[in-house]
């Protein structure tokens, strides 16, 4: 399931997150680990979408929180 690209900066280089796969590999790779509220919510959140129970609009802003939570948005001109 895709979404509207989120940029994130993570270990020196600059990622483009698009989908739910994309954002759930990115979780699962993040060396903060699960250990935020916000992350923990990002997780739930790409669950229920897959199995429909939730828009892409509302994943996405949930994973675009963590982003935020975490500092790891990347600076985009």
């Amino acid at each position: 399931m895709d979404f509207d690209i989120i940029w994130i900066a993570f270990e020196g280089r600059t990622i483009a997150i698009s989908s739910i796969d994309e954002a759930r590999i990115f979780l699962s790779e993040w060396p903060g680990g699960l250990r935020t509220e916000t992350a923990r919510l990002a997780v739930i959140a790409l669950t229920r979408a897959e199995t429909a129970e939730i828009s892409t609009t509302e994943v996405r802003q949930v994973f675009l929180d963590f982003c935020i939570d975490a500092q790891i948005l990347a600076s985009i001109d």
